[in-house]
């Protein structure tokens, strides 16, 4: 750690003192001790879970489960890999929604446990590996105890459970295993840190979080640069080349074991928002979706005062709304402060530095000096969204800077080595502190953007008078008068309570500092502080009113009437047709994909061409919804609360409001027709599918002229849908000249091929975001088959890497224990 005199001489004027009891264990049974308290408070924390029959079943695991309906009941009907999701959006690859890990791996038997103690399966995971993060670098049970405490008690955890984030979730508690092998195999050289970086690198990208797992390698990057300073200053360039070496094996090695999910994943999103077209070229976000949720400046303070901006129901801040704040308590920021200052190894200096730049990253288009040219030169800066999420990893990052600077107090208290910097920071931070708390958060409005204009227009809505009415005003600001106290006193409330737990934290830094504490003593209160404050806070989020009683997540989409006359009428009819609902936005709900075909969805990477659909030609340039867009996608009724134009009310519901309005002529899901018009572009398309005379069931519109004869009007034509599945569309087909088949499937040509009695054809986009092949005259057997071969070479690539790294773990682990056993033998070995 390069603590240089200073250490030594503190260690020789405490070397005479007693050895407090906790220093006369042995480090095994202390290590015992400590990992056992860690399993403890996580059963602890999560016992309504455990011990209740209670569960956490936030918004998104809702949406998920609905939208991977259609892919579970093709995958317990057949037992292969569905790879295609059916019911949202008019079909979509299943990658991103439901694609299991076809080889396992380490992350497998973590996940056999969360089938029994969801969510401390993984929870004690991340407690764990945070100890032995810190551990590694601090050398302290108790500063590694206080770390765990700090990272993995966060808010922020609590907050994406109740929210139903599971893979960000585990990407976290898998982030502190990936550094602690990062840093091993930075300092050590040989195959086997190169083997253990690559395990840990493929478990924490297979948590399907790559966001995170980009967010902790800007950890790494700095860490890495630290290293290499250092590697400079010592003369030891040439070991740290080979180590580097080294993890650039174990990264390659990592990307092999992830080739399945990651190939069919990487190819499937350049063709999404998150890529930039149809045709398949890689791309980013745009800048204003992916800076929604920057962190706000003065929301920063949530660091510190945990509803200083009003926790999650009352939220006032610049985001539109948020789950809970991102709150690591007052002690961990002082701690890590002095952590970063205080301590002089390159581990310390690179933690404050990734530390500073995350805060920054996390302030997005608020700070858009520094975030607009990475988002526009920085590798994959611009592939994700939210910035916000940064502070889940500065989380981990102050976590580890607590443990090195409470470690830094033991070593060298604060009366032998006093630093302005760090009384300035305490003394800067408690009287901020003090100042909110006595003052109430004077100069803070309280008040979110618009927040007054909705209320009004609430108001005035529902006693129909106008906005203007003096009454409404005044009832308006009454309302707005009761949040504003109500936020100042959850500011006031919170700030006294940090104002607690940092003077608790000062006086035993004093006690400790004028000998009245042990050495052991000092780590083991600020850790039981951090976890009090933590602990607190975090049962606000996951409390047992946020919980339901454990039951199939199934039972929680609700079915209403309406639903029931869908499905009823897909029984009765037995052909397959698509439903739009609008009991929301198209985008803000995957609930009726549960039960049938839908338009609607709730998904983060959307096709692009779907997208478009939805932005460009659901909708008519004069408002109206463009039926013969819906026609030609096989709608057959679209739900809402009033009358849609060109439809027929066939059912109300009365609990819900919504009525079913059924489109007497949807067009069937594959149809012949009768000529094709060329566009030049997607625009031209685009204007063609809303105006007012476009024929679905006679013109198909493609940007690629296909030579192909316009059909005569006694020409025959017939189309029968033998097989409908997500991998297999099998047609019957009979037409008396050469026509164009439209298949009302949306088009993805990475992956779906199709054969006329067996001979490959080319399929094109029809009416922009459809399929559609030339079918020859005559009898004919068309069919649609999708099968990736990313998915194929995928899972080849990573049984063969995985075979390969885990083999080579268990051949040198055998040889190491080999050459222990034979007499007068040392630990040599690769």
């Amino acid at each position: 750690m390069g603590r240089g005199k200073k250490d030594r001489r503190h260690t020789e004027t405490t070397s005479t003192q007693t050895p407090f009891f906790w220093e006369r264990i042995s480090q095994p049974k202390r290590h015992a001790v400590c990992l056992l308290l860690l399993c403890l408070t996580s059963v602890a924390f999560f016992a309504p879970i455990h011990f209740k029959g209670k569960t956490v079943l936030g918004s998104d695991i809702v949406n998920w489960r609905a939208a991977a309906q259609s892919v579970i009941e093709y995958e317990e009907e057949t037992g292969e890999y569905a790879l295609w999701a059916a019911n949202l959006f008019g079909g979509m690859p299943a990658y991103m929604i439901k694609y299991r890990q076809g080889v396992p791996q380490i992350d497998t038997v973590v996940g056999l446990l969360r089938r029994v103690i969801w969510p401390s399966s993984h929870f004690i995971l991340l407690l764990v590996g945070t100890y032995l993060l810190a551990f590694f670098i601090t050398r302290n049970e108790w500063a590694s105890v206080l770390s765990a405490f700090a990272f993995g008690f966060t808010t922020y955890i609590p907050v994406i459970l109740v929210a139903g984030h599971n893979t960000k979730f585990i990407a976290l508690c898998f982030a502190p295993w990936l550094l602690l092998a990062f840093m091993y195999g930075v300092r050590r050289s040989g195959i086997l840190p190169a083997l253990l970086f690559a395990v840990a690198l493929a478990a924490h990208l297979r948590a399907s979080h790559p966001q995170i797992t980009y967010y902790v390698l800007f950890v790494m990057l700095a860490l890495w640069i630290g290293e290499g300073v250092s590697a400079i200053r010592s003369g030891h360039v040439a070991a740290f080349a080979r180590n580097t070496g080294s993890l650039l094996v174990g990264g390659l090695l990592a990307a092999l074991m992830i080739a399945q999910p990651y190939l069919a994943q990487f190819e499937y999103k350049a063709y999404t928002i998150r890529g930039s077209g149809p045709g398949g070229s890689a791309g980013g976000l745009a800048w204003d979706y992916a800076m929604q949720w920057s962190q706000g400046f003065l929301e920063m303070i949530t660091l510190v005062i945990a509803d200083a901006f009003g926790g999650s129901e009352s939220y006032w801040g610049p985001k539109l709304f948020t789950g809970g704040p991102h709150y690591v308590t007052g002690v961990v920021l002082f701690l890590a402060v002095v952590g970063a200052v205080r301590e002089s190894s390159s581990t310390a200096r690179s933690l404050g530095v990734a530390a500073v730049l995350i805060l920054l990253f996390a302030l997005g288009s608020n700070l858009e000096v520094l975030n607009r040219p990475m988002f526009e030169y920085f590798p994959l800066f611009d592939a994700f969204r939210v910035p916000e999420t940064w502070l889940a990893v500065f989380a981990l990052v102050a976590a580890l800077l607590a443990g090195i600077g409470i470690q830094s107090l033991i070593d060298r208290p604060p009366r032998l080595s006093l630093r302005a910097v760090e009384t300035v920071a305490y003394v800067l931070l408690v009287g901020v502190v003090l100042f909110l708390a006595v003052t109430g958060g004077a100069g803070f409005d309280y008040e979110k953007e618009g927040e007054k204009a909705n209320v009004v227009q609430q108001i005035a809505r529902a006693n129909d008078v106008p906005p203007q009415d003096p009454r409404v005003l005044q009832a308006a600001e009454d309302f707005i008068a009761g949040l504003r106290q109500d936020r100042a006193d959850k500011l006031q409330g919170d700030a006294w309570r940090t104002f607690v737990f940092l003077v608790l934290s000062g006086i035993s830094i004093g006690l400790f500092a004028a000998g009245r504490l042990p050495r052991a003593a000092l780590p083991a209160i600020m850790s039981l502080l951090v976890l009090i404050d933590l602990w607190g806070v975090g049962r606000r989020y996951l409390s047992e009113k946020n919980m339901v009683r454990r039951s199939a997540i199934e039972r929680n989409i609700p079915q209403y009437d309406f639903d029931r006359y869908i499905v009823q009428r897909k029984v009765e009819d037995g052909e397959p047709f698509r439903v739009l609902s609008l009991e929301g936005s198209p985008t803000s709900t995957a609930r009726p994909s549960y039960f049938y075909e839908s338009l609607s969805g709730y998904h983060g990477a959307k096709l692009r061409v779907y997208q478009d659909f939805l932005d460009n030609l659901l909708v008519t340039p004069d408002g109206r919804l463009n039926l013969p867009a819906l026609r030609m996608l096989n709608t057959r009724f679209v739900v809402a609360s009033s009358p849609v134009v060109g439809t027929t009310q066939v059912f109300r519901d009365e609990r819900t409001g919504l009525s079913v309005y059924e489109i007497d002529d949807a067009l069937p899901r594959a149809f012949f027709v009768d000529s094709v018009r060329v566009v030049e572009s997607s625009e031209e398309a685009w204007t063609v599918l809303t105006s007012e005379d476009f024929e679905p069931e006679r013109v198909a519109v493609l940007e690629e002229p296909i030579d192909l004869p316009v059909a005569s009007p006694d020409s025959v034509g017939e189309v029968q849908l033998a097989d409908l599945s997500p991998r297999h569309i099998k047609i019957a087909t009979k037409t008396s000249s050469r026509r164009l088949l439209v298949l009302s499937e949306v088009f993805y040509p990475a992956g779906w091929k199709a054969t006329i009695d067996g001979v490959p054809v080319d399929i094109h986009r029809v009416d922009y975001l459809l399929r559609g092949v030339v079918v020859p005259e005559g009898t004919h057997t068309i069919e649609f088959v999708f099968d990736p071969s990313s998915h194929r070479v995928g899972l080849w690539v990573a049984s063969a890497a995985t075979i390969l790294v885990y083999g080579l773990i268990a051949i040198i682990l055998v040889l190491r224990w080999v050459r222990r056993r034979k007499p007068g033998a040392t630990e040599t070995g690769p």
